[in-house]
């Protein structure tokens, strides 16, 4: 047991202790019916705007990345834990072999940048069929159409056409959800705590929205 305490092993031991706390903390959460990791996987996935659809939206590198690792299409508790556990046991396997063959360790940095390519390939093998024995959650199956009609209230910025800002809503499963909202209205300009009402999709997770008749300003 001490010997896992070698710093040569350090950046795995503290993944493994990442996960343990992640576990903590989603526990903690639920208990007040709200998932932590439910609410980071679908903010990342609206914020790089991952089309799982297919249908031909232009996505940037980091969105084609983050869809690779199947994030928005498997849960984001599955994703982390998977590429957590790959990454402590890929980095312990290879500081071990280090140790038994040559009696000497990498340095903990450069063993984490070995492991890590091979983590996110273990994420990318093994999170779609382990995603398919997990349910999803009910508030999932909502998709980026079912956003429009739906009233959002602006969270950061300030939103004119051409430049979007950051809004939420809570669906009806009390599911989170984030998207990037322009004025409809080229003469229209959105401010934060503002509520406004979604009217049209324009690409990934921007919406244009009009001032909702429901409530004021």
């Amino acid at each position: 047991m001490t010997s896992l305490l070698q710093p040569g092993y350090a950046p795995f031991i503290m993944a493994i202790g990442i996960m343990i706390a992640v576990g903590v903390l989603e526990g903690l959460t639920l208990l007040f019916g709200f998932s932590v990791t439910g609410h980071a996987g679908n903010f990342i996935e609206h914020h790089f705007e991952i089309d799982h659809t297919g249908a031909g939206a232009e996505t940037g590198v980091v969105a084609q990345f983050l869809g690779w690792l199947h994030i928005g299409r498997v849960p984001f508790l599955i994703l982390l834990v998977l590429f957590l556990t790959g990454f402590a046991v890929t980095g312990l396997l290879l500081q071990s072999i280090m140790q038994a063959l040559f009696h000497f360790m990498l340095p903990p940095w450069l063993a984490a940048c070995l492991a890590l390519p091979l983590s996110l390939l273990f994420v990318r093998k093994m999170g779609k069929p382990i995603g398919r024995l997990v349910p999803q959650e009910e508030s999932s199956a909502l998709s980026e159409i079912d956003f429009i009609g739906r009233a959002v209230r602006i969270v950061t910025g300030q939103a004119s056409q051409g430049n979007p800002a950051e809004a939420r809503f809570v669906d009806e499963f009390g599911q989170a959800h984030y998207v990037r909202i322009e004025p409809d209205d080229a003469g229209q300009v959105f401010v934060r705590g503002q509520t406004v009402l979604i009217v049209a999709r324009v690409s990934g997770s921007l919406f244009r929205a009009i001032k909702s008749p429901r409530h004021d300003g």
